[in-house]
Parts: structure tokens; C-alpha cells; sequence
């Protein structure tokens, strides 16, 4: 297993470029067609995909940084411009690209429960793959789940993070909420989906 890999903060960088990537297609072909034809074009499990994966960047973006700069960071570690330049991109740009998105994008969280129930599923995937990664290769991502430190506290640290993958989803859905009572959009929470309406997992958009 790659070391670089075995990191979420990696992980969740790669989602935001995959993210990126994609929206910048749909934005490109939306400019050319003035339609979200590029959009509902794709099979709806591929939309349902987009979708989960613009959740999980933004809910992941909120709680990872934090973390990282209130818990992991260490001045003494991470020395160094090649660092400096490294923590600045996945810990800082990270959260400020995506807060932009969430502010001016056209992207919505889902009101649906399953949405953060997939999302904090994902993060206890993670751990699972935490604990894989020491039986491979003989140490721990993360000091706070190293469970021969910290025995049964690595179980509320889990249960923690869990419950903040929640909380921060439907904080971040409320904003949303507040975003669009005082901008409104063209096309809102309340509004008909541009997607067919048949569907309760249908992306929806503010604009």
C-alpha cells in the first residue's frame, strides 16, 4: 500500500481534483450549450456518483482541516518550504476552493439521511483501511487511532468523527438553506428539480 495513500487527507484531495475535473467539463459544455444537457445526459447512478462525491468533498474539507491544524499539526515536523508549500494546498486551498463552491456554485447537500449516512460509512472504511495498513506495513496514518496508546479512547475518537461527519453535513445543508433565502436562485430547494422529478436522488441546483 502506497504511504501516500494510506493518508485521508490525501485521499480527500484526490476526490477534490477528481471533483474539479468533472465540474470543470459539465462548466465548459454548459458555457458552449448554455444547458445542463452534459449533466442529465449521464446515467443517473453517474449523476448519483457526482453528486455524492461534491458531498463528501465539502464535508470531508470541513473536517479534515481543523483536525489537521488544531490536532496534528507540529511546527517541529512539518519544517521546510517543500512542507510549508504541501500543508498550504491539502490543509488551506483545499477548504478554500470548496467554500467557494458551497457560496457560488451550483451544487446542493441532500436533505435525504442516507446522504451523510453513505458519507460517515466512507470514514469508517477508512479506519478500516487505517488498521489494514498497520498489519501491512507496521504503523499508524494517524496517532489518535494507535489503540496501543490509547486502548479504548481509539473508540470515541471513532464514534467522535462519525457524529462530526454528520453534524457538519447538515450544518453545512443549513447554510445552504440561509444561502438561498438571501440570494435567491434561479432554481431552488423548494423549486422543481432540473433532473426528472420521479427521483428523490436527483442532484438539484441553486442556479
Amino acid at each position: 500500500m502506497s504511504g501516500h495513500f494510506a493518508y485521508f487527507t490525501y485521499l480527500c484531495y484526490t476526490g477534490l481534483v477528481a471533483y474539479m475535473a468533472s465540474s470543470l467539463i459539465h462548466t465548459v459544455l454548459f458555457w458552449r450549450r448554455s444547458t445542463h444537457v452534459s449533466f442529465q445526459s449521464m446515467p443517473r447512478t453517474l449523476q448519483l456518483f457526482h453528486w455524492l462525491l461534491f458531498e463528501s468533498v465539502v464535508v470531508f474539507a470541513m473536517l479534515v482541516t481543523p483536525v489537521f491544524w488544531a490536532v496534528l499539526y507540529d511546527a517541529d515536523t512539518y519544517v521546510g518550504g517543500e512542507h510549508r508549500w504541501l500543508n498550504a494546498s491539502v490543509h488551506a486551498a483545499n477548504l478554500g476552493c470548496i467554500l467557494v463552491d458551497v457560496v457560488a456554485g451550483s451544487m446542493v447537500l441532500s436533505p435525504h439521511w442516507i446522504h451523510p449516512a453513505i458519507l460517515a460509512f466512507v470514514v469508517a472504511l477508512y479506519l478500516a483501511l487505517a488498521y489494514l495498513n498497520k498489519a501491512i506495513n507496521g504503523w499508524f496514518t494517524y496517532n489518535f487511532i494507535d489503540y496501543d496508546r490509547h486502548h479504548w479512547m481509539v473508540l470515541v475518537y471513532a464514534i467522535g468523527i462519525l457524529a462530526a461527519v454528520v453534524l457538519i453535513y447538515y450544518i453545512i445543508y443549513a447554510l445552504q438553506l440561509v444561502l438561498d433565502r438571501l440570494l435567491p436562485p434561479k432554481v431552488s430547494l423548494s423549486s422543481p428539480r432540473p433532473l426528472s422529478s420521479d427521483s428523490d436522488d436527483d442532484a438539484e441546483f441553486k442556479a
